[in-house]
């Protein structure tokens, strides 16, 4: 084969490759996201969950602990579901196109060591076969989440997490139209079929991804545009301040990474004054929140801002429970057994399912040891994501980097991106994704694939098609397409 041959061979190679990561949905993609909205629909949400009282502080009898419930007994349906989900992650690591693993990337032995310390946590933890359960659960994610990073390209894990939460809240809505609970004014906060911070999560989900769906052409705009307004509104009937304030800092700071030069350090140190008005303007807050200024900083919410709703306290009980054993803690999960989550809630007077701080309940698990483990990971999967937005140029890189940011600012408050649920779930698979390198097509197939579909590699769709660093290499042989004279 000549120079030239194989120069335009590999050229369509890389331009068919180029094709599958700018697609949405392909129908892989579209069961996958069949499949995990049903197996976290089954195992996290109920349909008259808006019907329950137990959500403040208030309203907690002690009669009836969910959480406790929950953890008490083993429901096989959901073992059933999180085993299917399992099961097709297997299936679609069967079907992945040929990849290699960046064993040079932190990020992979991050996430090793991260997961040798929860695997030897059994040996030390206070509650072992709690542990080992609780293991298992998250075994069985991790398989779902390696099978399906492996076959789907990270626009496509970003569309289908999109899709999941769009649905997971317009199920909510039409359960709160059902049973009389949904309201826009009032002392109100949307529950849907879960909680709200779950459901504040879901949104700002869409909300990030949103940015996702804009392109040049102008055809997607408005999904864009729609999703992103749609999210911030759910986010606000919520009334979760934390994740707003997280959510708005992610987005700023995928704003400011996708500058240049002077704008992004203008843009950065924007940020910074912003968060330290932040910081200052919660701080009055805290100590007054009456009058229009403090019902709008604490989004309408009744409860008492000045404990961060009831979380002071149990924070100073759970920085007790670390100093008992800090170095490698209590063993993965096996703090939050049945038990405790009563003596908790009976103790504080509100249903208490987690610690409500990601990295307090880190040291629970695994300790400090862990914690410093954990953050390492977390880091090193940012500089992953940011390392190949700036290589590739590809929007879905900046959102996978905005996302670890929300997870972190998130996790000051709430536990949730530390269990093994859908958030998780999101976050594991784009860092399993970002660890693949897709490998080019044989030749004759990428070749076939090129011809077959003249049409997306002629120059008007130059600018979709071709969003990556092999743009120079492939321009060369883009050549308008002669259309016969029909006169």
């Amino acid at each position: 084969m000549s120079t030239v041959d194989k120069s335009t061979t590999a050229s369509a190679s890389i331009l068919h490759e180029t094709v599958k990561e700018n697609r949405f949905v392909t129908p892989l993609s579209l069961l996958t996201t069949i499949m995990i909205f049903m197996s976290f629909w089954y195992v996290e949400h109920s349909w008259d969950a808006s019907e329950f009282a137990y959500l403040s502080q208030e309203s907690y009898t002690g009669e009836a602990n969910l959480t406790a419930d929950r953890l008490s007994q083993v429901n096989p349906a959901s073992a059933i579901f999180r085993l299917a989900i399992a099961g097709w992650g297997c299936l679609c690591f069967l079907l992945a196109p040929k990849f290699q693993i960046r064993l040079s990337s932190p990020l992979l032995w991050g996430l090793v060591t991260v997961g040798l310390f929860l695997m030897f946590s059994v040996l030390w933890s206070i509650n072992t076969s709690h542990t080992i359960f609780k293991l298992a659960v998250f075994g069985s994610m991790v398989v779902a989440a390696l099978g399906i990073a492996s076959a789907l390209s990270i626009r496509e894990i970003l569309t289908t997490a999109t899709i999941v939460c769009l649905s997971f809240i317009g199920i909510g809505i039409v359960s709160e139209i059902a049973f009389g609970n949904f309201r826009i004014l009032g002392d109100y906060r949307f529950i849907g079929t879960t909680h709200p911070n779950t459901e504040a999560i879901y949104a700002s989900i869409i909300c990030l991804t949103a940015r996702m769906f804009l392109s040049s052409s102008g055809k997607l705009n408005y999904i864009a545009i729609v999703f992103f307004f749609f999210g911030m509104i759910m986010v606000w009937l919520t009334k979760s301040r934390t994740t707003l304030a997280g959510l708005l800092l992610s987005l700023l700071i995928i704003q400011a990474i996708s500058l240049r030069g002077s704008n992004r350090i203008l843009m950065i140190s924007t940020l910074v004054v912003m968060l330290s008005l932040g910081l200052a303007g919660f701080t009055l807050i805290s100590q007054s929140s009456s009058g229009t200024l403090g019902s709008v900083a604490t989004m309408g919410r009744k409860d008492d801002v000045s404990t961060l709703s009831g979380r002071l306290p149990l924070w100073e009980e759970l920085v007790d429970s670390i100093s008992k054993r800090p170095l490698i803690g209590h063993g993965y999960l096996a703090y939050w057994d049945a038990k405790r989550v009563e003596y908790l809630s009976e103790t504080f007077r509100w249903e208490i399912p987690h610690g409500h701080n990601l990295y307090l309940d880190t040291m629970l698990d695994i300790g400090i040891l862990g914690l410093v483990v954990v953050i390492f990971t977390i880091f090193a999967a940012m500089y992953q994501a940011l390392v190949l937005y700036w290589k590739t140029n590809r929007i879905e890189y900046s959102i996978t980097f905005g996302l670890f940011i929300y997870a972190m600012s998130n996790g000051f408050a709430e536990s949730i991106f530390k269990l093994p649920n859908f958030p998780l779930f999101l976050v594991l698979t784009c860092s399993f994704s970002m660890l693949f390198e897709r490998l080019p097509l044989p030749v004759g197939n990428a070749v076939r694939e090129a011809l077959s579909h003249p049409s997306r590699i002629r120059r008007g769709n130059e600018s979709e098609a071709l969003q990556s660093e092999s743009r120079s290499q492939i321009r060369p042989y883009l050549k308008p397409i002669k259309r016969p004279n029909l006169r």
